[in-house]
């Protein structure tokens, strides 16, 4: 069975506003999973331009990492890949929040491989767009409740491609910006 995906965005109301940062990034020339599909190769393409020695620059005393980051990124989108999966299945539950930093603090991101970070990013981008993919119509149009709101399941798959692109200018601007200096 094909996915048939809303050909809208989200509007207001579908999501908490602290999300409304996130869907700038998505594009509007493409249906919803060609743009993840793309922002997965755009995705993978960024992450490997870094090098291995890079990737646990922080800018900033207390900044994350590189590595953190991405290790963050991964965390985050299976949180809502997860929410979505709930919603996706008729959940009524309000679904709890996280403390991004707590995950992050605990991830152990910087033990780890550049490589093995980038293996892990790469086959959860895949898994999702799976997931994504095989919903239908009723599911695409799902709506539920997260600790920070009423969100729909559209809105999370916008969510999960903008928090990355927004990351990624994160680390072009503050990380890649300073490390690269000439």
């Amino acid at each position: 069975m094909d996915s048939i995906v809303p050909n809208h965005r989200p509007q207001i109301g579908d999501y908490p506003t602290y999300y409304q940062n996130y869907f700038s990034w998505a594009t509007d020339d493409q249906p919803l999973l060609e743009s993840y599909q793309y922002s997965i190769q755009d995705g993978l393409e960024f992450w490997h331009g870094i090098r291995e020695s890079e990737s646990e620059y922080s800018y900033e005393a207390g900044k994350w990492t590189i590595k953190e980051l991405v290790q963050h990124i991964i965390d985050v989108e299976r949180v809502f890949v997860y929410r979505a999966m709930s919603i996706a299945r008729g959940e009524s539950k309000v679904l709890p929040g996280f403390d991004h930093d707590a995950y992050v603090e605990n991830s152990a991101a910087n033990d780890r491989s550049w490589a093995s970070l980038l293996h892990e990013y790469q086959h959860l981008k895949q898994s999702t767009f799976d997931f994504f993919e095989s919903l239908n119509a009723n599911q695409w149009l799902a709506k539920g409740e997260i600790e920070a709101g009423k969100v729909s399941l559209l809105a999370i798959a916008y969510i999960i491609v903008g928090h990355d692109k927004h990351h990624q200018r994160i680390v072009k601007e503050r990380y890649l910006a300073k490390l690269r200096k000439a």
